[in-house]
């Protein structure tokens, strides 16, 4: 079958499953609760996969700036942070690029290299050590958690991330897999 060959039905359904294999417990840990519940309703019926298709990386980081900030209005207590949405919306978004159906049904290999690194405490101190052994100037933020990780500290962090990714020949995004699931 091709993409083209899904319904519109099957598509909406398989963006909802990708919320629950994107939106883990792991992932929302200790961020309150109902977190992940209004996460994975926020990816499954707001979240327009579509608009993500941009042609530059200035359009794409403009357009996850966006849906960071849509996420975090949704979320409550101590999971409203900005560092948790970001979190999230990398997750999901890398999720879908991962997924073959989604990926093609909306053009998304377009975008894979300007997606970011999700960013966690594993990866963060991962980073800050590669940083160190590697005589990385500027030296990055000290990491504190994702509930306080702010817009700038994340830029000091991705900007990193995109100093390993050429050097590794991968997108950004695909460092996760060796600092966060091969660890």
């Amino acid at each position: 079958m091709t993409n083209t060959q899904y319904t519109t039905k099957f598509i909406r359904e398989l963006q909802t499953h990708q919320t629950r294999v994107s939106v883990t417990i792991s992932a929302v840990r200790s961020q309150g609760a109902g977190t992940g519940a209004r996460a994975r309703k926020f990816f499954a019926k707001e979240f327009n996969l579509g608009k993500l298709r941009v042609g530059s990386q200035a359009a794409y980081q403009r357009r996850l700036d966006v849906e960071t900030e849509a996420l975090r209005r949704r979320l409550r207590g101590k999971g409203k942070s900005w560092g948790l949405a970001r979190k999230l919306c990398n997750i999901f978004i890398r999720d879908c690029v991962y997924s073959r159906i989604l990926c093609a049904h909306y053009k998304l290999e377009s975008i894979e290299g300007f997606l970011e690194i999700p960013l966690d405490g594993i990866v963060g101190k991962r980073l800050i050590q590669e940083a160190k052994s590697s005589g990385y100037e500027p030296r990055l933020p000290r990491w504190d958690s994702i509930r306080r990780l702010k817009e700038s500290n994340s830029k000091q962090f991705q900007r990193y991330a995109s100093v390993i990714a050429r050097e590794s020949g991968l997108a950004r995004v695909h460092l996760d897999v060796r600092m966060w699931g091969n660890r």
